[in-house]
């Protein structure tokens, strides 16, 4: 079975992304299976605790990752970027930095899904963009931001999916995260990594 972690970057209650990943979850092929983690349980990052005195909640997080084989992100977009809450995860899954971290070499996908017609683009870029910097393996393309998603969201014999537009980019992000989960690419993150914390002895 393979497992991807779900994770939701909005905390409101009901959000827009919290709906998005329920209807993902149902989406999923036969073999996988999502579990979730609340980022909200995170505190605020702090150094003072990236070892053996790290929080609870962080060292369930970090745990979380390293059991998924593929990540999944659903978040908004804040003031034109990454919300501070998805950005506090990344910070906390990236340390401590040696010898391997949880996010190196995992695979990841992001939707980000939004109430503005034009926006969302420059946070999914972010994350991606953050993910690859500390080692993991996001999806390069093609990218899918659920504009106007407050419209998107229909009822089928009473379970709420997408419309059909929105539903063919949700499975097409699927697909994509499949293929990279199933590619050489994660094995080569890792080499690589490797490599490069050798060269620091």
């Amino acid at each position: 079975m393979t497992n991807l972690l779900f994770l939701v970057g909005s905390l409101r209650q009901g959000s827009l992304n919290q709906r998005l990943a329920n209807v993902a979850r149902a989406e999923l092929p036969e073999g996988y299976q999502a579990t979730g983690f609340d980022l909200g349980s995170l505190p605020l990052y702090n150094s003072d605790f990236d070892g053996e005195n790290s929080p609870e909640s962080v060292v369930a997080f970090r745990a979380a990752l390293h059991a998924a084989d593929g990540v999944f992100i659903f978040s908004p977009e804040y003031n034109y970027g990454i919300p501070g809450v998805v950005k506090n995860a990344i910070d906390w899954a990236s340390r401590p930095m040696m010898p391997r971290h949880a996010m190196v070499g995992k695979p990841m996908n992001v939707i980000v899904s939004t109430m503005s017609p034009t926006n969302g683009i420059r946070a999914l870029n972010d994350i991606k963009r953050t993910w690859a910097a500390v080692g993991g393996v996001p999806v390069n393309t093609f990218d899918f931001v659920l504009q106007s998603a407050q419209t998107r969201f229909v009822e089928v014999d009473g379970v709420e999916t997408l419309d059909v537009p929105a539903l063919n980019g949700l499975r097409m992000a699927i697909n994509h995260l499949d293929r990279i989960i199933n590619s050489g690419a994660p094995a080569v993150a890792l080499a690589n990594w490797d490599a490069f914390i050798a060269s620091l002895k």
